[in-house]
């Protein structure tokens, strides 16, 4: 058996999430789980060119029947290794989305991404608001120890934005044409930022 296969077979348990549904209200933006009332939203950024753009990809080509079908499977069964949460801002208007993914159980470390959809909020702090709560859930209701990012070069207000949540730039990288800036952060260097706000965190009902 080849050695990739072993690896499967014995994958390292850690926690990946919380067993309860739990919401973090920052600031600005409360971060919660998904719903299917999220989608029409999610669709219309998914199409959005400019916001393609920025996220180095593609708007997608599925109708919407076909977008909701997948994401409400994803919904439903989440994957082991990522998981996806809404941002609203404080009067409970949803605005944009984030979620850490590719979730490496062996260095216990995941990537993040965010997306403001709604452009009426960018520029007013609530990306940082939204990513420093996400990372509040992940570093205290997960195993993982680190988290890292990739972002356009030219994209500086993402890069502003980051930095402000505690992400320290570590390098570039080049993926085809596109050149990023990778940046990271451990939970022991978020532990000692005394500058990061801490959400205000509920508790609901057990996830299914």
């Amino acid at each position: 058996m080849k050695s990739k296969s072993w690896k499967k077979l014995f994958l390292p348990e850690i926690k990946t999430r919380s067993e309860k549904n739990i919401i973090l209200i920052g600031e600005k933006t409360i971060v919660r789980r998904k719903t299917r009332e999220d989608l029409k939203n999610d669709y219309g950024w998914r199409i959005d060119p400019e916001l393609s753009d920025l996220d180095a990809t593609v708007p997608i080509n599925l109708t919407y029947e076909q977008f909701q079908r997948i994401s409400i499977n994803e919904i439903e069964k989440p994957s082991p290794w990522s998981l996806k949460f809404s941002i609203d801002n404080k009067k409970n208007v949803h605005i944009g989305n984030c979620m850490f993914y590719d979730i490496n159980r062996w260095n216990n470390s995941c990537e993040y991404g965010i997306m403001i959809g709604n452009k009426k909020y960018w520029n007013f702090g609530y990306g940082a608001d939204a990513t420093m709560n996400t990372l509040y859930y992940i570093f205290n209701q997960t195993d993982i120890t680190k988290v890292y990012l990739h972002t356009l070069s030219g994209n500086m207000r993402a890069q502003n934005s980051f930095r402000k949540a505690g992400f320290n730039f570590k390098k570039i990288v080049k993926k085809a044409s596109h050149e990023f800036h990778f940046m990271e952060i451990s939970k022991s260097d978020w532990q000692k930022n005394k500058d990061l706000s801490k959400p205000q965190v509920i508790v609901g009902e057990e996830q299914d």
